[in-house]
């Protein structure tokens, strides 16, 4: 009997280790079922791959680092190198480079970055990545196989750390292709948009839980992703438990929130500052409904400290290089198929520039693509020198381009009936019928909490090429509040389609190192950025402009008690006042691109 009982222990014992280790078991199965794919893809590619090495860091800190050499290649050899967080031998993204570059006689390095997978360390977001990769620079220029020219290359994480990298101005970076990477703009030009995770000094609640949730181990046991329930989760109140609801090991999610507006804690971070210095040559790539205004402000400002390159703006989401030609739409946006361009051999055309000596491509400072028009312009900086800006007035549900008599329009804003999202950037909120891109805005006009105001029809195609803003002037009841403005195309038939969408926590009216909160029934001015753009709204159309208090689940929602918005858990409706005309000329000032 007690030897029985004994197995029953044994046994019990036995699956409560294997119970509270199933993300473990569940990760290394997955890793080895990954690992067999990642080979078999290696194997068709003809390709040799090196020993498995383990890269020290100056702290010693040890990365695993793969090579792959092209089939009969003889040194020495030019290299592309990958860093993520995502798994070396498990992240498509990988394969297709090495599909790219391996047969134009490139060798490609991939690197799981410290605290991932293979990796010892310690995983944030981005604290090590400069010295990292600069070290990993170092170690590539001294293998037998290298020529010391080494070209990075990648999108989202991958984009944003060579970014950093580059601010190391390391002799060996010969070239980079950062796409879909304005999250690393940190504190440039006031931006703080540390990646990705904020807009307008709100959390961008759909993307942040969703990759955290996903991703945000910090140590290689702790790779597994935990089975997610979407709506309990972006629902979670307070916001910071969301998370934790689902992850019992610790992320950087909570972190971010505590220190959004903690200059200190960024600057030591590893995100761009005015500070850094840029000098190696880049193409940087990035879409209108991404990273586009942030990626552009980067090129821009690595240009300035001594960079040459080139701001490369499609017309898809986020790392979606040129899938939009490829499906003849984004989101409800028809975009024309014949201007799709081979971007692959773009990129290796780069390459070949800068690591082997071949001809330059022809590419101006900024090229992108005019959505509306379906054809690409180019231009010496952004916004084009030719632009003007255009000022539409807000005059009742109108938009006008004369100012008005003085008034007011009010609108109350319930954080527990949100005004739902359609399209814009949002991601990562578990749901396929969640789509992102420009889309029909009309299922959510007649909401009471819901300002629209609606321009004339227009007499001549209008061209938006540049930022657009909302200058405001609001009141409220309560100590703190969110403004979104939405700007859409209005045809004909009556469809609403958004051009672009941007917002702001009132708090952060005066910049997001000097948070203030309001004084109710005071009216205040406060700037809401609407995003960059290039699209031409055509003659007999109209604008129209949204203003609403949310845009959920995309954005998280301020429950508007004045307090930390994250940590908060009682919801107060808000009355929000927009004040137009005289002394208060609420306005959308638009970069208009004229005809020639």
């Amino acid at each position: 009997m007690r030897v029985l009982l004994l197995v029953v222990l044994v046994i019990a014992a036995l699956a409560a280790v294997a119970f509270w280790q199933r993300d473990r078991i569940e990760t290394l199965l997955r890793a080895q079922k990954a690992e067999w794919e990642h080979d078999r893809a290696v194997s068709a590619m003809g390709a040799e791959r090196l020993d498995e090495a383990m890269v020290p860091m100056p702290d010693g800190v040890r990365l695993a680092t793969d090579v792959y050499l092209p089939e009969g290649a003889e040194g020495p050899l030019p290299a592309i190198l990958m860093r993520l967080p995502y798994g070396k031998t498990r992240f498509g993204e990988v394969r297709k480079w090495m599909r790219t570059f391996l047969p134009e006689g490139y060798a490609v390095v991939v690197q799981d970055m410290r605290g991932r997978y293979a990796s010892e360390g310690v995983w944030a977001p981005y604290p090590d990545e400069a010295a990292d990769g600069a070290a990993t620079l170092d170690w590539i220029a001294a293998q037998g196989w290298s020529d010391g020219k080494v070209g990075t290359i990648g999108c989202s994480a991958l984009g944003e750390t060579q970014l950093m990298l580059a601010s190391e101005r390391h002799p060996a970076h010969g070239a980079m292709i950062p796409m879909g990477a304005g999250g690393a703009i940190g504190t440039l030009d006031g931006a703080y948009g540390f990646f990705g995770f904020f807009e307008g000094g709100i959390l961008n609640l759909a993307s942040g839980f969703g990759w955290f949730v996903a991703a945000g181990g910090k140590t290689p046991d702790r790779m597994g992703k935990p089975p997610v329930d979407y709506p309990l989760g972006l629902n979670t109140l307070p916001v910071r438990d969301a998370v934790a609801t689902f992850r019992e090991d610790p992320t950087d999610y909570t972190a971010f929130l505590d220190h959004f507006d903690d200059p200190a804690y960024w600057a030591a971070s590893g995100f761009i500052d005015a500070d850094d210095r840029f000098g190696t040559p880049f193409l940087i790539v990035d879409n209108w409904y991404d990273g586009a205004r942030e990626s552009l402000r980067l090129a821009a400002r690595m240009r300035e400290t001594g960079a040459e390159g080139t701001a490369l703006i499609l017309p898809g989401l986020h790392c979606d290089i040129g899938g939009a030609f490829v499906d003849g739409a984004v989101g409800d946006m028809p975009v024309e198929p014949a201007q799709g361009q081979d971007f692959d051999a773009l990129f290796v055309g780069f390459m070949d520039h800068h690591l082997k000596g071949a001809p330059a491509p022809e590419l101006p400072p900024v090229r992108y693509y005019l959505m509306g028009e379906d054809r690409w312009m180019d231009a010496e900086s952004w916004p084009p020198a030719a632009a003007v800006t255009e000022t539409f007035y807000l005059d009742g549900e109108s938009l006008n381009r004369e100012p008005p008599a003085q008034g007011r329009e009010s609108f109350t804003s319930d954080p527990l009936d949100p005004v739902p999202t359609i399209g814009g950037t949002i991601c990562c909120t578990g749901d396929p019928d969640q789509r992102a891109g420009p889309l029909d805005q009309r299922p959510i006009e007649g909401r009471a909490d819901l300002l629209v105001l609606t321009g004339s029809e227009l007499t001549q195609p209008l061209r938006i090429v540049g930022p657009m803003r909302a200058h405001l002037h609001v009141s409220t009841d309560v100590p703190d509040t969110d403004l979104v403005a939405r700007l859409t195309d209005v045809a004909p038939d009556g469809t609403s389609l958004m051009i672009q969408e941007g917002a702001l926590r009132l708090r952060y009216r005066d910049g997001y190192a000097t948070p203030e909160l309001m004084e109710p029934g005071k009216v205040y001015e406060a700037t809401v950025d609407l995003r960059d753009i290039a699209y031409a709204v055509p003659a007999g159309h109209r604008l129209r402009l949204h203003l609403a208090g949310s845009s959920f689940p995309r954005l998280a929602r301020n429950l508007n008690g004045g307090g930390d918005p994250y940590a908060e858990t009682e919801a107060h409706a808000a009355q929000i006042t927009i004040h137009t005309g005289g002394d208060t000329p609420s306005r959308v000032e638009l970069s208009i691109l004229p005809d020639g």
